[in-house]
């Protein structure tokens, strides 16, 4: 096994920590060749619009500068829920699932990068974040990119959703808590076509519950594991993964 990033070494603790967090057993294996896809080679991809692969290009290149400033500013300091995805993974499955609806709606947007990225898909494209410091950063990246998104500061709870399991854990893992991020958007859950978000290990339960109880019947969820690409779920079932 070669040496482990700085990247690798948060994917793999974001496994093992979240088996405390929420109680379950298991975590994800880790792989220590994780290096991230961000270069849009096929034109048919984004739509034949070389100047589109170009800025979606740009935006993923951007993120992972992000990521590793932060990694090195905040993480190395103390925990941070934030780790960033696979953007080159994300993007795949925004293409291939952005005929599902026009509204799209990221959990926990932390830089941004996958809210703008559906933007400049042609989508209508919010992220709710529960820190404001990353809201903030989300809000410059989208001006440097002149994208539409919009970033919201909250959680993306439901204003009384509580969770349980089935063994009566009530715990949410990394989510925190404050005040819903659905006021400060001015919209439900259910007003959304696609909802995507990056779960930790023993998180994707409350996910889908959550997008049952709230979200609108026939929407799409996209839960992108570390190590099981991005599922599509549509009324709690899970469709063809994205590889």
């Amino acid at each position: 096994m070669g040496p482990i990033s700085a990247r690798g070494m948060a994917v793999h603790a974001r496994g093992l920590l979240s088996t405390l967090l929420t109680g379950e057993a298991t975590a994800r294996p880790f792989i220590a060749s994780e290096a991230p896809t961000t270069s849009i080679s096929d034109a048919s991809e984004a739509g034949d619009d070389p100047l589109l692969r170009a800025r979606l290009d740009a935006l993923c290149a951007e993120g992972w500068a992000i990521w590793d400033a932060f990694d090195r500013d905040v993480r190395e300091r103390t925990f941070h829920a934030f780790v960033a995805a696979d953007y080159g993974v994300v993007r795949e499955a925004l293409l291939k699932y952005r005929a599902a609806g026009p509204r799209f709606l990221e959990w926990g947007s932390a830089s941004g990068v996958i809210t703008i990225m559906a933007d400049l898909l042609g989508l209508e494209a919010c992220g709710i974040e529960i820190d404001d410091s990353l809201v903030a950063m989300a809000r410059d990246l989208a001006r440097r990119f002149e994208s539409r998104a919009t970033f919201a500061a909250g959680s993306f709870l439901p204003t009384g959703y509580e969770w349980q399991n089935r063994d009566g854990d009530r715990r949410t893992g990394t989510l925190g808590s404050g005040p819903s991020g659905y006021l400060q958007l001015g919209r439900a859950l259910d007003d959304f076509d696609i909802v995507y978000g990056f779960p930790w290990e023993g998180e994707e339960a409350l996910m889908l519950d959550v997008m049952k109880r709230y979200g609108r019947p026939g929407a799409l969820l996209l839960l992108h594991g570390v190590n099981t690409g991005v599922t599509p779920y549509r009324d709690g079932r899970a469709l063809s993964r994205v590889p």
